[in-house]
């Protein structure tokens, strides 16, 4: 193939090999591990005891577990719950429209709302839990400038809302990604094509639904595909901010297989939750796949 190449590609055959090992390397460990994985699920493996030093197989009881028991069952719908409304109607959706209504504004409105979501986007995880714990304490700036102030009495949010300002601030930590996708994309669109909806009686509305969107669809469903996945595997934010509590009220299917897998000591029901889990991720990208490809027909 090498010899069939172009010219340049012949002489730098070598140089790139090189570059590609790290890849290449990485590929093989990330294989590696996720058949230790697989592996280790149809195991009653532990973290400490005697199964730690000897296993046994118990073929696929761990999975009949995972339907058979309602912690994984409510991990899988908290899970759902807070994709839906964290990443598509939250990081997409507000994303989308802070684009489309930032397009052409005015440039100091402009960088305020850009700056307000990149340093979202660009806070650890661990600073911006602590800032949104702070933020919805008893004595926290919710409390002390809202509704102190409105005669409310003190409210322990994050005992009340947890699953809410779960939601929102993940929705403040990632709606940047959206949003500058969505700004980038809306560079492609030709202005022509707006201006002609406008002129044939389109409103802003119709203008959104009809032309932006359609023309834009490849974009909405690149993007979805990407913070599905980043989201339904979320851990740190959620585990930094609440725990996985009130109770299991946050406890997301991450959480739930961290609990099983290093605090209960069950590496092998562990294992099956991660599985689990992955299959689920992939079935919403081949769904979403098919939705790209449709898109662009």
């Amino acid at each position: 193939m090498i010899a069939t190449s172009h010219v340049w590609l012949r002489r730098s055959a070598a140089p790139l090999v090189v570059g590609a090992l790290p890849a290449i390397l990485f590929i093989m460990l990330f294989g590696v591990y996720a058949g230790w994985t697989i592996a280790v699920s149809f195991t009653d493996l532990a973290l400490l005891g005697r199964k730690a030093i000897e296993p046994s197989f118990v073929g696929f009881d761990n999975y009949v577990r995972l339907v058979a028991r309602d912690g994984f069952l409510g991990a899988v719908w908290t899970t759902t719950v807070f994709t839906f409304f964290s990443a598509i109607v939250g990081q997409c959706g507000i994303g989308f429209l802070l684009a489309v209504i930032l397009k052409g504004g005015k440039k100091r409105l402009r960088g305020i709302v850009e700056f307000s979501l990149l340093f979202g986007w660009l806070a650890p995880d661990v600073v911006a839990a602590f800032m949104w714990s702070a933020l919805a304490s008893p004595d926290g700036l919710l409390n002390t400038v809202i509704l102190r102030p409105l005669g409310f009495e003190r409210v322990h949010l994050l005992n009340l809302y947890a699953m809410e300002l779960v939601v929102i601030s993940n929705i403040w930590k990632g709606t940047a990604w959206s949003y500058l996708l969505f700004s980038a994309a809306l560079d492609t669109v030709s202005r022509e094509v707006v201006e002609a909806a406008y002129v044939d009686g389109a409103n802003a509305w119709q203008r959104l639904r009809y032309v932006l969107v359609p023309l834009l669809r490849p974009q909405i469903a690149t993007n979805l595909l990407l913070v599905t996945i980043w989201t339904y595997a979320f851990f740190s934010l959620i585990w930094a901010l609440t725990g996985g509590g009130p109770g299991r009220d946050t406890e997301v299917l991450s959480i739930y297989m961290y609990k099983q897998a290093f605090e209960v000591g069950k590496l092998g029901y562990g294992s099956a939750i991660a599985i689990a889990m992955m299959l689920i991720v992939a079935g919403l990208s081949v769904l979403y796949v098919r939705q790209g490809k449709d898109a662009l027909r």
